[in-house]
């Protein structure tokens, strides 16, 4: 066995590269090994982690793209909603197209103790114009869910032009009997100045 760059007797072996080498051709490690060329990644090395790259970067492109959930953007979604006559009867509504950017898409519906509200448009509130059947009588107000006395007197009454927030709000403490502002529950219905 000789040295891998002459014809000496090898002293030690590269433990990085298993080469035979005399202490002419080497210290710790062969003159192979510590040529600074032999510290850079190889050709392969840099090509696979370009592959893995463009690899990943496809992949994350195609997760963002992907419709969610299975769900189809082909196929409408139709709402179908049913109305109450003034005598009770139900009556089945025409059917709403929810999908979105069609020309003909409507705002999808959803109905709560109040009333029905659509996506998009004003929610009708009892006290209000339009609020339809499920209306308070005028000068009164339903409470709904995250109601206060402040946030009635701001915008879901029709208050005197003339009367501030403030007023507003002692007038229907004064008309219900209330002591507190937090004494206010959903559903109930509240005399409102007009």
């Amino acid at each position: 066995m000789t040295c891998y760059a002459c014809d000496n007797e090898p002293t030690q072996q590269c433990p990085r590269c298993g080469r035979p080498y005399c202490d002419e051709h080497g210290e710790d490690f062969c003159g192979v090994c510590l040529e600074p060329a032999s510290g850079v990644p190889s050709f392969n090395l840099y090509r696979g982690s370009l592959l893995a790259l463009i690899v990943g970067a496809v992949l994350a492109l195609w997760l963002i793209i992907q419709p969610t959930g299975g769900e189809s953007s082909s196929s409408p979604k139709v709402v179908v909603l049913t109305a109450t006559s003034a005598a009770g009867a139900v009556r089945p509504a025409p059917a709403v197209n929810t999908t979105p950017g069609s020309p003909n898409a409507t705002p999808a519906a959803t109905t709560s103790a109040v009333g029905t509200s659509f996506a998009g448009a004003p929610t009708a509130r009892a006290g209000t114009p339009g609020a339809g059947a499920t209306a308070a009588a005028p000068g009164s107000y339903v409470v709904v869910s995250g109601d206060t006395l402040t946030s009635i007197c701001d915008s879901k009454i029709r208050k005197p032009a003339a009367m501030a927030n403030g007023d507003c709000v002692d007038q229907i403490k004064s008309l219900n009997g209330l002591s507190s502002t937090d004494s206010i529950s959903v559903g109930q219905t509240l005399k409102v100045p007009q």
